[in-house]
């Protein structure tokens, strides 16, 4: 049955041709802004399908519908029926279709449009510090005019807002900050707006992927592929945002998810007629063949250099470095980090500096990737490969720096040499922080290889912290259960009857995060729960 997702009343206010009950019903689920929601493309083409005699806000339903789809005879047609909001389309229109070189959204002087005109620009120019300061900046924008809009339901409209407002700050940190907090606020974004909007499984899908950014397992389902496929998926322009927000972190996986998403971009793209939307998904589109051990003409590089040649220094970050991690040219890689830091780009610009430090250790460079490595929280940067990374901390190490984050580094490397040698210098280095030269020795706990074990039983016989970290892991039944500094603080609270609150309340920690390292202490001891885990924990004397 064609659209038996949408709401029963609206269906049957159409099968009756009542056309006052469905304009009626239409204004509880339709938004003339925000069209894509918890019906999806479903709801959209059920519109577009209706002969509805038309007024202002059928003609702005329609016309938007047309934006998210790329119809732009219709939407010309539509904006001779004098749409709500006339203003705001044409506006949205103009940035879609602008050339790659444009930097200014269109004016406007009134305040929610240029919100509105903002974000679009600066996701089609991939301008991610602006895109940053805008999330934060609409956080303190209150939309008076939403009560004077017959085309904005304010319910769904303002419980919608909060989900976006968590979404918006997710992707911004995720690509331009601290990635700790885009966790943060992915997991938030989940919890807000209506069930089954799409924002939370974008959230969702962020929340995962930050989570394997910073070092941990990627665990659990993605859902936005999913989604988007489905009946109740998103506008095809919908459809492009949400996957360029996580595309990068989708070098991360082992399927086919990176291509797939290239070439729905292309195919998106190619519909809207946009030059930047274009040159973003050709950009990852190469990417995709580089991964796949292409070399660099046949990937198509050369013409994608060429093609960014003159655009927005947002959309020259990927090109650049690309070329710089296929020639493994100092120069070029130097040229990609700066045009990244130009724009914001924290991810590109940690993943340039790793190869940099990498290939050609500098003190400059490796005192600015070790910075951006404790303050941003990236331990897997994008398009790096683990050899790179475990290159990277070494080099990093050999100059010096001390860091839980190049011991985390190294131990991400994947190189048991490479870590035992980075974790020795810091736990030789009496003036390297405390928690670095402790996650040293834990780094050798987790390798169990026979070279780590004898270090540790030495380390064993040492009376300060190091030796107690190093007792624990010997006398642990096995070193794979090894217990983590921060899993050994929440279990031992939790043992103490402290609620996930309360200990988040304690450790300065979300209770998500509190409720993940409880589970990570329960799979490493083996406990069916976390009272077992508790008692299991007091046997071992730690």
């Amino acid at each position: 049955m064609p659209f038996e997702d949408l709401p029963a009343t609206l269906r049957e206010a159409a099968r009756r041709s009542d056309w006052r009950a469905v304009r009626d019903e239409l204004r509880t689920v339709m938004d003339g802004v925000t069209t894509d929601g918890v019906y999806g493309r479903a709801l959209l083409q059920f519109v577009m399908s209706l002969p509805l005699p038309s007024d202002p806000v059928l003609a702005r339903y329609r016309a938007s519908i047309c934006i998210d789809h790329g119809d732009w005879d219709g939407l010309l047609r539509h904006l001779g029926s004098n749409p709500v909001g006339a203003t705001e389309l044409v506006g949205v229109r103009d940035i879609i279709l602008s050339a790659t070189d444009r930097l200014e959204p269109p004016y406007s002087s009134a305040e929610h449009e240029r919100f509105l005109f903002e974000i679009y620009e600066f996701v089609f120019q991939r301008a991610v510090r602006r895109y940053k300061r805008w999330a934060h900046r609409i956080l303190a924008f209150y939309p008076d005019v939403i009560w004077s809009r017959r085309d904005i339901p304010p319910g769904r409209h303002l419980r919608s807002r909060r989900l976006q407002d968590g979404v918006w700050l997710a992707v911004a940190e995720s690509h331009g900050g601290v990635l700790a907090v885009a966790e943060a606020c992915a997991d938030e974004a989940e919890r807000l707006g209506d069930e089954g909007e799409p924002g939370r499984d974008l959230a969702h899908d962020l929340g995962l992927l930050i989570r394997h950014a910073r070092g941990g397992r990627l665990e659990g389902d993605l859902r936005l592929r999913a989604r988007i496929n489905s009946p109740v998926g998103l506008s095809p322009l919908g459809s492009w945002e949400t996957l360029f927000h996580v595309v990068p972190f989708y070098t991360f996986l082992s399927d086919d998810s990176l291509e797939w998403t290239a070439a729905v971009g292309q195919q998106i793209a190619n519909r809207l007629g946009s030059p930047r939307a274009q040159l973003q998904a050709r950009t990852w589109h190469v990417t995709a063949r580089l991964l796949q051990g292409r070399g660099a003409d046949e990937a198509g590089l050369l013409g994608l250099l060429a093609e960014s040649r003159w655009a927005a220094p947002g959309l020259r970050v990927v090109p650049l470095l690309l070329r710089g991690i296929a020639s493994h040219r100092p120069e070029d890689l130097q040229a990609a980090e700066l045009i990244a830091r130009q724009v914001g780009n924290v991810w590109a610009q940690v993943s340039a500096l790793t190869w940099l430090v990498a290939i050609d250790p500098q003190p400059l460079t490796a005192r600015w990737l070790h910075r951006l490595l404790e303050v941003t929280g990236w331990r897997r940067p994008i398009l790096v490969p683990t050899t790179i990374a475990a290159d990277a901390a070494l080099g990093l190490s050999a100059a010096g720096m001390r860091g839980v984050s190049i011991v985390e580094l190294a131990a991400l490397g994947g190189r048991a040499n490479v870590t035992v040698e980075v974790a020795m210098r810091h736990i030789d280095d009496a003036e390297a922080p405390r928690l670095a030269r402790i996650a040293a020795v834990e780094a050798l706990g987790k390798l169990g290889t026979t070279h780590s074990r004898e270090i540790l039983h030495r380390l064993a016989r040492r009376t300060d912290d190091l030796g107690n970290v190093a007792r624990r892991i010997v006398t642990s039944r096995a070193t794979g259960t090894t217990l983590s500094e921060r899993e050994l603080e929440v279990i031992d609270l939790a043992r103490h009857g402290l609620t996930n609150r309360a200990i988040a309340e304690r450790l300065s920690l979300s209770p998500h995060t509190i409720a993940r390292h409880l589970a990570n202490a329960r799979g490493k001891l083996g406990a069916a729960n976390r009272a077992e885990a508790a008692a299991m924990f007091e046997e071992m004397k730690v």
